[in-house]
């Protein structure tokens, strides 16, 4: 899960702010936003489609990732897919 939906997802429990924070600081230490996008795009299996990659970023995009994540992602399977086109 991306930081925003997480910190949607604590702040709709009552959760107060500084602590959401907090939480989403010591939580994304240790582990980046980045390989979970990762870890979301392994799981999803082969994306040799259009279709596929453009469900993908939108996959990323519903589990609170941010642009800048899903571009970083995303940019090596467009360039792939694009390879295997040409």
């Amino acid at each position: 899960m991306g930081r925003a939906r997480l910190q949607e997802e604590l702040l709709a429990t009552g959760c107060p702010e500084p602590i959401v924070q907090s939480t989403l600081r010591a939580g994304y230490r240790k582990v980046s936003e980045r390989e979970l996008a990762m870890q979301v795009v392994r799981m999803a299996g082969r994306t040799n489609s259009t279709q596929t990659v453009g469900r993908l970023a939108r996959l990323l995009n519903q589990r609170g990732f941010d642009e800048d994540t899903i571009e970083t992602v995303m940019g090596p399977l467009m360039r792939k897919r694009n390879e295997d086109v040409t």
